[in-house]
C-alpha cells in the first residue's frame, strides 16, 4: 500500500493532510486562542492571486516567473497540508525550468482544480462541531 505522500493527487486522496491542520490548530495567540482561522484565511485569500499570476506568466511565456511562483506556492501548500497542490507545484516548477509552457499550462489547470478541492475540504473542516 502506498503512503499518502506517494499517491498522486486525485479524488481518492484527501486534498489536505488533517494532521498538519491539527498541528496548526495548536498554535495560539497571546490569549491562548488558536490562530488557525487567521492562518487559513491568509492561505485561502493568497492562493487565488498566485494562481492568477501563474496564469498570466504561462500566457506570457514567462517560464522564469512560472518557476518562481510555483516554488513559492509549494511552500504555502505544504505548510497547510495541501500535499497534492504541493506536488503539482513541484512538477510545475520542473516543467517551467525546462521551458515546457504547454506542460505548464496543463499543470496550472490541474493546480486550479486541486485548489478547489482543498478549499472545499477546508470549508468542510471549519464547519465541523
Amino acid at each position: 500500500m502506498l503512503a499518502d505522500e506517494d499517491r498522486p493527487p486525485g479524488p481518492d486522496r484527501p486534498p489536505v493532510d488533517e494532521a498538519v491542520i491539527d498541528q496548526l490548530a495548536s498554535i495560539t495567540d497571546g490569549q491562548g486562542d488558536s490562530v488557525l482561522g487567521e492562518l487559513l484565511n491568509a492561505f485561502l485569500s493568497a492562493v487565488p492571486e498566485r494562481l492568477d499570476t501563474l496564469d498570466l506568466a504561462v500566457a506570457g511565456g514567462d517560464a522564469e516567473a512560472v518557476a518562481e511562483q510555483a516554488h513559492a506556492l509549494t511552500g504555502s501548500a505544504a505548510s497547510f497540508g495541501a500535499v497534492g497542490m504541493a506536488d503539482l507545484c513541484r512538477e510545475l516548477r520542473v516543467v517551467a525550468v525546462r521551458g515546457d509552457m504547454d506542460g505548464a499550462t496543463h499543470l496550472v489547470r490541474e493546480l486550479q482544480a486541486e485548489f478547489l478541492r482543498v478549499r472545499s475540504w477546508l470549508a468542510d473542516f471549519r464547519s465541523r462541531p
